[in-house]
Parts: C-alpha cells; sequence; structure tokens
C-alpha cells in the first residue's frame, strides 16, 4: 500500500496500525504538501453496501465539526469501491500509550486534559453528534499538550444491526457507561461516564473495573461503586475525586448537566478564579472581569441620552401595539384530529389550515414507527393561525442489545441479562460438549438488536445426555468441586485417598479411578487421590509481547493449578505488552487475539 496515491492526491507514506474497523496510514497530500493521516475501511465491511452508506452518512455529519480538541475530517473518497478518511495528522501519543509509559499523571494534568476533553464533547453534543467510544486510545495529545480527540461517531457504525462484524458493540468495555452496558440507546452522558473512567485511568494508572471476560465487567458497571482513587494514589485530592465519581454516576441524571458543566469544574481547580470560560466553542479559557477598575470615574446620563432612551420606548410601545392588533385581528382555525395516522399526513393537515406543526419522537411498543400517538391542543380546539401544534410520535420499540452468552456459567449470564431489563428464563438440556450449568444456546441468538424487556430462553447444559454418559475429569479440582460435578451427572465419590505429590497443590486431586472419557453409568462411583504437598514450585512468568493489530488479547495459564484465563484487555496496533504471572509448576502459556489461538510458550 505505502507509495500507492488514493484520489490522485493523497500518497500512502506509512502504514501506522489497524483496527477492528480500518487500516490506518500516513499519507501526504500532493496539492496541499501536507501530512495527512488516512482510514481505509476493512474490504470485509466495504461489502456490506447498507454498512458503507452509514458509514459515510456518519463522516459527512462528523466532518462539520470544527474544534481546536477535534481531529477534523478534510476528505471523504473511495478507490476500488473501499471508502476512506482523510483526516488531521497529529503528532504525539494517545492517552493509553502516556499512562504506559508514565504511569498515573499528576491530578492538575489529569484536570487539564480531561477539561480538553470536555470541550470536544460539548462542541459535538451541541450539534446531536455523541462520541459513543471515549477511552484513552481515541485521545491523542501533542508534545504541546493540547487533546485531540478522535473517532468521533464512529462506534455508532459498527453497532447497528447489519454490520458484517459479529458481535460489534458500541465501544469497549472497560470504559462502558451502564446504558451501553444494557444495551440502550445512549446520550451525551454516557461520553461523560466514560470520561470519568478515562480520568481514573489516569491518576491511578489503571480501570476501575477489571475482570476475566467482558461481562463480568459489564456487571461490575452495571452494579459496583469504583474504588476510590485516593485509595489506589494518595496523590489524587478531594475535589477530583468527586468529579470523577459525579461523572461515573450509575444514574445518568446524577451526573453533570452536560459536558460544559463538568469543564467548568474541572477548569476552576486548575486555572485562575477569574478565568471564566468562553462559551464561542474555541476550546479556550477568555479572561474576562467584572466591574470598572478601582478608581475610574463615574460615568453620568447627559440630556442627549435621555432623549435617545425617550425615543427607544415610544417605538417599543408603537411596536407592541402594533403586533397586539395584528394578533387580535387573526382568524380562529379549528385543530384539526392528527392522532393514529403517518406524521407526513398530519403535518399536511396541519400546516394546510395554517398552523405550524412540531413533531417529537417517543418510543411505544405498541404503535408502528412513524404514527402519531397524541397532539397538542386536541382536536376541535379553537386557535389562532399560526400556533404551534405539539406531535408525538411512536419510534416504535425500543431496541437494545442481545449479548451473546453461550459458554458463560449460567449464574453469571443471568444475572447480566436480567440487569439488563430482559426477562430470562432457564431450560435444562444434555449437552455432549457442554459443561454443566454453562449455557449451552440461546433464544433469540445473540449479538444483535432485540425489543427492549424481550424474553430470553437460555439453554443450560446438564451435561452429556444418560445414555452417552461418560467420566469426566476430575483432574486438578478440589474434593468439593469434584462431588459438584459429579452430582450434576449423577455420578458418586467414593474413596478419597491422600498422597504427597510435588506437582500438584495441597488439597487438589491428581488421579482417579476410572480415567476421563470411560463410559459409565448413573450412580457409578469414582475414587480419588488428593495431593497433601507440598506441591509444584511457583514463580513469576514474564511475557512481553508486541500486539500487531488492534483486538482483543487474552492469556491463557495452564499449569498444576488446571487451566485459567490471567489477562483479557483490548489493545491498539504496536502497544507493548509488559507482565508476569504466577505460574505453579510445569505448563504453558496461551495466548489468543480477538478469540482466536495465536501462539504458546512451554513453561518447564
Amino acid at each position: 500500500m505505502v507509495g500507492k496515491i488514493l484520489g490522485n492526491r493523497y500518497e500512502i507514506v506509512a502504514k501506522l496500525g489497524s483496527g477492528g474497523m480500518a487500516h490506518v496510514y500516513q499519507a501526504r497530500c500532493r496539492i496541499l504538501n501536507r501530512i495527512v493521516t488516512v482510514k481505509i475501511l476493512r474490504a470485509e465491511l466495504a461489502e456490506d453496501k447498507e454498512f458503507v452508506q452509514r458509514f459515510r452518512r456518519e463522516a459527512q455529519t462528523v466532518a462539520s465539526l470544527s474544534h481546536p480538541n477535534v481531529v477534523s475530517i478534510y476528505d471523504i473518497g473511495e478507490e476500488a469501491g473501499i471508502p476512506y478518511l482523510v483526516m488531521e495528522y497529529v503528532e504525539g501519543s494517545n492517552l493509553k500509550e502516556i499512562i504506559e509509559r508514565e504511569g498515573p499523571l499528576p491530578p492538575a494534568e489529569a484536570a487539564n486534559l480531561g477539561a480538553q476533553v470536555c470541550a470536544a464533547l460539548a462542541h459535538a453534543h451541541e450539534k446531536g453528534i455523541i462520541h459513543r467510544d471515549i477511552k484513552p486510545h481515541n485521545i491523542l495529545v501533542t508534545p504541546a499538550g493540547r487533546v485531540k480527540v478522535t473517532d468521533f461517531g464512529l462506534a455508532r457504525v459498527l453497532s447497528l444491526p447489519s454490520a458484517t462484524q459479529s458481535g460489534s458493540v458500541m465501544g469497549s468495555v472497560h470504559y462502558f457507561s451502564p446504558e451501553q452496558a444494557r444495551g440502550e440507546e445512549v446520550g451525551p452522558k454516557s461520553d461523560l461516564y466514560s470520561l470519568g473512567v478515562v480520568l481514573y485511568e489516569v491518576v491511578t494508572g489503571h480501570v476501575p473495573f477489571r475482570g476475566d471476560n467482558p461481562i463480568s465487567v459489564a456487571l461490575k458497571h452495571l452494579q459496583e461503586l469504583p474504588p476510590a482513587p485516593s485509595k489506589e494514589n494518595p496523590a489524587v485530592p478531594r475535589w477530583l475525586e468527586k468529579i470523577i465519581f459525579k461523572a461515573m454516576a450509575k444514574d445518568p441524571r446524577q451526573r453533570f448537566a452536560s459536558a460544559r458543566e463538568m469543564q467548568r469544574a474541572l477548569a476552576e481547580e486548575f486555572a485562575p478564579r477569574e478565568d471564566i470560560e468562553d462559551e464561542n466553542n474555541n476550546g479556550e479559557l477568555a479572561h474576562l472581569t467584572s466591574g470598572a477598575p478601582e478608581g475610574s470615574p463615574q460615568r453620568r446620563f447627559r440630556p442627549a441620552a435621555w432623549l435617545a432612551l425617550f425615543a427607544l420606548l415610544v417605538l417599543i410601545t408603537a411596536g407592541s401595539v402594533w403586533a397586539a392588533s395584528k394578533w387580535f385581528f387573526v382568524r380562529d382555525v379549528t385543530v384539526p384530529p392528527v392522532t393514529q395516522i403517518p406524521l407526513a399526513d398530519a403535518e399536511a393537515k396541519i400546516k394546510a389550515l395554517g398552523l405550524d406543526p412540531r413533531a417529537h419522537e417517543i418510543y411505544d411498543p405498541q404503535v408502528p414507527a412513524g404514527i402519531v400517538l397524541r397532539q397538542s391542543p386536541l382536536a376541535g380546539t379553537p386557535v389562532k393561525k399560526g400556533r404551534v401544534v405539539e406531535l408525538w410520535v411512536s419510534k416504535g420499540p425500543r431496541l437494545v442489545w442481545l449479548p451473546d452468552v453461550t459458554g458463560y456459567p449460567l449464574r453469571e449470564a443471568k444475572a447480566y441479562l436480567t440487569n439488563a431489563g430482559f426477562q430470562v428464563k432457564v431450560e435444562e438440556v444434555y449437552d455432549q460438549d457442554v459443561p454443566p450449568q454453562a449455557i449451552a444456546g440461546q433464544v433469540p441468538a445473540g449479538d444483535r438488536r432485540v425489543t427492549e424487556g424481550s424474553e430470553v430462553t437460555l439453554r443450560v447444559s446438564k451435561g452429556p445426555p444418560p445414555g452417552d454418559l461418560v467420566m469426566p475429569s476430575l483432574i486438578g479440582l478440589t474434593v468439593e468441586q469434584a462431588r459438584e460435578v459429579l452430582d450434576s451427572v449423577g455420578l458418586g465419590l467414593g474413596e478419597i485417598r491422600d498422597e504427597a505429590s510435588l506437582d500438584y497443590p495441597e488439597g487438589i486431586i491428581f488421579g482417579q479411578s476410572i480415567s476421563q472419557g470411560t463410559p459409565v453409568r448413573p450412580g457409578d462411583v469414582v475414587n480419588v487421590i488428593r495431593s497433601k504437598g507440598p506441591g509444584p514450585q511457583q514463580r513469576l512468568v514474564p511475557l512481553e509481547l508486541k500486539v500487531r493489530d488492534s483486538g482483543e488479547v487474552k492469556v491463557v495459564v495452564q499449569d498444576a493449578r488446571g487451566t485459567r484465563v490471567v489477562y483479557q484487555q483490548f489493545h491498539q496496533a504496536g502497544e507493548k505488552i509488559k507482565k508476569e504471572f504466577l505460574v505453579f509448576g510445569a505448563g504453558e502459556i496461551q495466548i489468543y487475539f480477538q478469540g482466536q489461538f495465536f501462539e504458546k510458550y512451554s513453561i518447564e
């Protein structure tokens, strides 16, 4: 791709990385001789024509943003049927890289960065644009400390139902608002919650909620309060902690009223008190002084000024009399009945009488979208021509995102769906491949939008059917865990013999009298050997990894204590992972990218 010229104008200079939606390149504009960033849509997404149309519409909307804290979109083009965006090139690093490189930032610097992000959000929100994916990866910081927010509105494109990428959701789960976790449509205050999470990470060095999988993290956003940042980092002052907590309130009504209000709260702490915000959307603080300087002479009204004021009052009075006469002599008309008909027909009937229709959309699970639900004034009311007639129009049922919970434990999946407002029904089924008490399937299938409050049936595995019953593996379990597994498939636990073991920790089963996979009958009993120590030597195993493409990285450790997920997090292309994991005895470290096996390392 390097060296290729797009649209006879943009020469590709270097590849900067890849994300879930696009490949990102540095390019040179041959006309203006400036460096730009080019995002080229992934080929598999470009095959979805409806998705491409939405992508173009959203990009054109976002291109209307013009603000010093927003990455500008210069151009929208297409090459060989694949759309691309030409954007402002920003020198510097994204905030995630800065946090990983420098650790927690000083509170004043965090407040400054947060206030600049608020300025960008305020500008966008005032134009009806919601970001939906505020996270450190989308916040760029120049060497001079200027914040540039990128990827406005593009998360919305990926979240819509016909997007080609299966399982796409809005934003990254660690920065989800509770509304996003429930799959609801989001408003401006969702961005403020995500910014609160970002500020938490900026001052502590890590996100407030972590878990073994995306659902467990989403549940924490819904149910748990974040730990106090000051406990993680004593340098965090109370005023900043209060701002973070307010931004991260579970109820949107308890958050800041707007991005501008949050910006003022942050700016009051790191800027001089006499600096107040200039509402001209330029992202800067204007310096205004109220009152006259000390010792300045008082102004006196002169006769000419009094004459001018009197003339102005006469004009105002005359204008008021003229306006009133126009009003009282306007002919009355009767408001027509326009409920239960399409909005276009209702507007036509209202305009034909010289009235002004104003439509407001609301969700209704019973009435199809586009049908007028109610009106004000009511039908038959006499009003003057030009009167506004308010119309409330159905948007149809509210659609929310239904996640795919197949493979998750029943307790976790049921809690998540119930918190998201779904009606959960449980059915037990036999399944050879899915462990007992795990979800073998769901109806309707996940990774799609469904009506809010829908019933979801979870099919919970009871293990293999009785006729095909085989002995499960008990190796690596405690006696209590083994008994639960055996009870769930109708088998019994017999003799427990304790023996010394260098490979298994004390209390862990390392032998069984009936091997895994052996056909058995209900009621059969298996004997086990339990370790009485000393167990395997534990040690910290380092892992260094450079992420080639943006996506979720998962690390699984398999050792004497069994198999477990020790790391799961989204990373941008080019980021480095440097971690240490506790390992017991011999085994291996397995690395997965975007749910697919990538590579493994043996541990001797």
